[in-house]
Parts: C-alpha cells; sequence; structure tokens
C-alpha cells in the first residue's frame, strides 16, 4: 500500500488545491530516472555499487525541489546481488520544471558522476506526459512528496529511444494494457513521461505498477513490453530497456540516510521473519496442549 494514494473503496483524496498537479491532472515537476547498464563499484572512491548510487540519492535531497526518492530493486533480487545490467533503477522526484533540475543545484549533476564514475549510466530528465488508466497519474493525485511505494507491488520500467509519435501507442507497447488486463483489481496504474534533454539515449519513460501479484504475469508483461517495443524503437539493439522492479527503497528528505537504508531494511527483515517464527511456533505449541485434553475427553467416553 502506499500514502496518499487512493484504493478503491478508500476515502476520497484530499482537496484538488493540495494536489501536485497541473492543468492536465499530471505531476507538476520532474521526474529524474536514473538508468544503470553497468553495475560496477566506482572504486576508489566508493567499494559498490549500491554505495555509490545510495550517495548520490543522499546527495540529492540538498536539492531546494527535492521531495523524494523511490530506488528499485530487480524484481529477481539475484539479479541486484550478482550486479547485472539493469539490476537498479533510481527514480527521484523534484517540484521544479525540468529545465531548472541542473541549474538550482549544480553539484547533484557532478555527483551522479562520482558516484557512477567509470560506468555507463544515464540520468533521464523527464516530466509526465500521460497517465493510465487516468486522468489523473499517482503523483499528481497527491501533495507533493506524499507518494510511497511498496516493495510488495511489481512494476515494469520500459525506456525506448523512439520518434514523437510513439507516444499515441504506448499503452500497448509498454505493457500496460496486458497488465491492466492481467493483474486485475490490483493493477495500480501507468505513466509515459518524455525525456525532456536532447540527446539522451532514451526519449520516453513508461513506468507501469501492476500491484502484488504473481510472478507469471509479471513475466508475461514483461513479454509483452519487450515484443511490442521493438515496433516504436529506432533500432531492435540497444534503443530500448524492458525490466520488471520492486521499489526497495522510499527515500524521505528527512529521515533515514539513504545510505543506511539497506541495513535497516535488513533488520526489519529479520524482525519479520522473527515474527513468523514465533507465530508459528506458539500455533503448535497450543496445538500440542489441546491434544492431550481430547484424548481425556475420549477415555471418558
Amino acid at each position: 500500500a502506499r500514502s496518499s494514494r487512493r484504493a478503491r473503496g478508500a476515502a476520497a483524496p484530499r482537496a484538488s488545491a493540495e494536489k501536485a498537479a497541473n492543468a492536465v491532472g499530471l505531476y507538476d515537476g520532474t521526474l529524474l530516472f536514473h538508468v544503470y547498464p553497468q553495475l560496477k563499484a566506482p572504486k576508489p572512491i566508493f567499494s559498490t555499487f549500491l554505495e555509490g548510487a545510495l550517495h548520490c540519492a543522499e546527495v540529492a535531497k540538498s536539492h531546494p525541489s527535492y521531495q523524494t526518492a523511490h530506488f528499485h530493486e530487480a524484481f529477481d533480487t539475484e539479479r541486484a546481488v550478482n550486479e547485472q545490467p539493469h539490476a537498479y533503477l533510481g527514480m527521484s522526484v523534484f517540484s521544479c520544471a525540468p529545465e531548472n533540475l541542473w541549474s538550482d543545484f549544480e553539484d547533484l549533476k557532478d555527483c551522479l558522476d562520482i558516484g557512477h564514475m567509470d560506468q555507463e549510466h544515464h540520468p533521464l530528465v523527464c516530466r509526465e506526459a500521460a497517465a493510465f488508466p487516468g486522468p489523473e497519474s499517482a503523483l499528481a493525485g497527491a501533495p507533493h512528496g506524499a507518494v510511497r511505494f511498496a516493495e510488495t507491488d511489481a512494476v515494469v520500467v520500459v525506456a525506448v529511444a523512439a520518434d514523437d509519435d510513439a507516444a499515441a501507442t504506448w499503452t500497448e507497447w509498454s505493457g500496460a494494457s496486458k497488465a491492466f488486463e492481467k493483474s486485475g483489481e490490483k493493477f495500480l496504474g501507468a505513466t509515459l513521461h518524455l525525456v525532456t534533454e536532447p540527446g539522451a539515449k532514451y526519449t520516453h519513460v513508461v513506468r507501469v505498477e501492476l500491484g502484488n501479484v504473481s510472478d507469471d504475469v509479471v513475466e508475461e508483461v514483461v513479454e509483452e513490453a519487450r515484443t511490442k517495443v521493438k515496433a516504436v524503437a529506432r533500432d531492435s539493439g540497444s534503443s530500448f530497456v524492458v525490466e520488471p522492479y520492486r521499489c526497495a527503497f522510499n527515500i524521505e528528505k528527512k529521515g533515514t540516510p539513504a545510505g543506511a537504508l539497506p541495513a535497516v531494511r535488513e533488520m526489519q527483515k529479520k524482525q519479520r521473519e522473527n515474527a513468523k517464527e514465533k507465530a508459528e511456533f506458539d500455533a503448535k505449541r497450543d496445538a500440542s496442549e489441546k491434544e492431550p485434553e481430547r484424548v481425556v475427553k475420549s477415555a471418558e467416553v
């Protein structure tokens, strides 16, 4: 679940004056997607890829328009453990206009280059262009910085270099329509983003939220997108990426430092596992205590 995101049957959202929406119901700000084809340790400054990436996330908090960030990890966590290409994805949200992102905090771009030194990486400055099923996107429907994504929800992200007319059919080539069909009531929506900087590796980014669905549904949506995106890609080689993710970390402006989030996540995982083991132990103990009572009653009969 997420805060400030209306679920079916939930209370109405806050007044529109508090929403981060523009006149057409899309997010009135900037999204910075960071695509990582290589997951190399930027030595000697950082010892692992994740250390460098999360350092960048911490520095980004100092941007005057920073709202929140959502750091994505591969749906198959083993891909992240083995540092395979595209096993992580950055997504940061700023309330400024795209053209002001770098100029408002010049250290940010330098930090991204240092945190990902000697590796291919693509920071994509974007604006929202469409929402499905719409008319309002998730970010636009809440106040700035209020949306959080759950780790249990599957996400498919498609980045592609395509011509402008690709936006007309984005729900098809991104797998959004397939996700809507297969996820049913669990489907949380999809958003098309246009990359605003000329010369970027990709021109369009789509984020499809499937919800808490089975692995089979995720695989079917990914396969649909990988097949159909070729029709709009400028070439069939390196001009598109289709990957399934989960949101591993919601990085707030104030709170836990980004670099500490993996340790906090692991601690919370251990706590959940311990609680589950305790519940199973208590259930078995209660069952064994009731068994002699049933035996005694049977003997009395």
